[in-house]
């Protein structure tokens, strides 16, 4: 392992580092932080947005790359996607203000097994950052004690919520009916209540006739749950949308 940081290190100074932020203080701040502990002899290529950091990539094809996750263009996200499809040598580290389930859950699917990857939140300490471009930079992953609480609920059977009944809560999400989610989907409207049945019971919510909390309406109380919980954003609602209408 240690053979293999050091060839990467080398790796590192002959080809850079590209970090990728829409907010400058945020690439100072990351720059400078690499800069002060291994990297100073690397070159280091600075983008604003997720299309242009996946064109450094391409030109420099760098060991390693920095993704905010929300960034205009391109997010962090679907750049991350284009650049692990294209480039899968390039160790990704994602640095992302949110702990959204709904971000972990997407990035987990673009993952490789064997891949480099980091998910590093930006109220990290200095060290843990180092610590995640060291791991990366060693062919290893480091994810964050928080996003790994969430891997854990989304990975069990109890509380993480299937690709299934994920598509029924973004349908109810958008606004559309049993009848609608059924033609979209390409099941019967008897399949899309049976999915919502096990997304209300994933969620805490009580069927009808189990209590008085029948007072509530499931799906207004689905969408509530789902937001304080991160499986679902405004950010990811638009996206979807634009896709449906």
């Amino acid at each position: 392992m240690l053979a293999q940081i050091e060839e990467r290190k080398t790796e590192l100074e002959l080809l850079g580092i590209v970090i990728a932020d829409d907010q400058e203080r945020e690439r100072i701040w990351l720059r400078e932080l690499l800069a002060k502990h291994f990297c100073n002899r690397a070159p280091i290529y600075e983008a604003e947005d997720g299309q242009k950091a996946l064109e450094l990539v391409r030109a420099h094809k760098p060991p390693v790359v920095f993704l905010d996750i929300e960034m205009p263009v391109l997010s962090g996200i679907k750049s991350a996607e284009s650049i692990l499809n294209e480039l899968p040598q390039t160790g990704v580290i994602i640095l992302s203000n949110h702990s959204d389930e709904i971000f972990v859950r997407k990035l987990w699917k673009l993952v490789p097994p064997d891949g480099a990857f980091g998910y590093v939140l930006k109220d990290s300490t200095d060290q843990q950052v180092i610590d995640a471009a060291k791991a990366v930079i060693g062919g290893d992953c480091w994810i964050h004690p928080r996003i790994q609480r969430i891997v854990r609920r989304t990975e069990s059977g109890a509380t993480g919520l299937t690709d299934a009944e994920f598509e029924v809560l973004v349908c109810i999400a958008i606004g559309f009916t049993d009848k609608a989610i059924a033609r979209r989907l390409y099941i019967t409207e008897k399949a899309v209540q049976a999915r919502l049945k096990c997304l209300y019971s994933k969620l805490g919510i009580p069927i009808k006739g189990a209590s008085e909390e029948d007072e509530y309406n499931h799906r207004c109380r689905a969408l509530n749950l789902s937001f304080r919980r991160g499986l679902i954003n405004r950010a990811e609602l638009a996206d979807w949308e634009e896709q449906v209408w």
